[in-house]
């Protein structure tokens, strides 16, 4: 019968053994099961990685430079809105509803 894994064996420094103990306990998974899924995690990013670094770069015009170094002064500066203020702005209860006013 064949085999459906590969076994490895690999050397940890001793403080990343720890690491990996205490994380693995903490979500109730053995040690391979912990190993595998961080390799997963792994090759997912290495392979959006490849990707991204295929992707064709445009450079920025003149003004588009300008705006991103205003843009960057102003957060400097701590005038900015999060994503969240943004939202609660444009979703959140403009108006009072139901009756009149007294």
């Amino acid at each position: 019968m064949a085999r459906t894994t590969a076994t490895f064996s690999v050397s940890l420094p001793p403080r990343m053994a720890k690491q990996i103990e205490r994380a693995r306990k903490s979500e109730h998974r053995t040690r391979s099961e912990f190993v595998r899924e961080a390799l997963r995690r792994y090759l997912r990013d290495a392979t959006l990685r490849e990707k991204l670094a295929r992707l064709p770069e445009e450079k920025p015009s003149a003004d588009e430079l300008v705006a991103l170094r205003k843009g960057a002064t102003e957060i400097r500066r701590g005038r900015y809105k999060t994503l969240a203020r943004v939202r609660h702005e444009l979703l959140g209860p403009h108006r009072r509803s139901g009756g009149k006013k007294p």
